[in-house]
């Protein structure tokens, strides 16, 4: 397990499961576990009432001299929560369906796109 002792912010939609999907496939659920015996991992959602990228997605979370890690696969939400809580990034290839709607779709693309524009331009 590369971390030991580390806050964890763990996107669910897209990261552990496609968007639109309820259930996380059984290895997903393995890992998580695995993760979670050796860090402090918390799932965080857009779907919540604080929605990332504000730090209040962090809710009551002690951040204070901790490694703290983000782990998503949207540039415009999760590296931007990163940010804004002073985590590490770590972005992971996105989880499909290919049953997400157009919205999702479109969001996919735009992401995609800003991402991608900054990467070339911080290069």
């Amino acid at each position: 397990m590369p971390w030991q002792g580390a806050v964890i912010f763990l996107d669910i939609d897209g990261t552990l499961r496609p968007d639109e999907i309820e259930e996380f496939e059984p290895e997903v659920l393995k890992k998580l576990g695995e993760l979670k015996a050796q860090n402090a991992v918390y799932l965080v959602s857009n779907k919540n009432a604080a929605k990332k990228p504000s730090k209040k997605a962090t809710g009551d979370v002690d951040l204070i001299d901790k490694k703290v890690i983000v782990i998503g696969d949207k540039f415009l939400t999760d590296y931007l929560f990163a940010k804004n809580i002073g985590a590490e990034f770590i972005m992971v290839r996105r989880k499909i369906s290919g049953k997400e709607s157009l919205f999702v779709k479109i969001t996919y693309l735009i992401d995609d796109i800003i991402s991608k524009l900054w990467i070339r331009k911080n290069i």
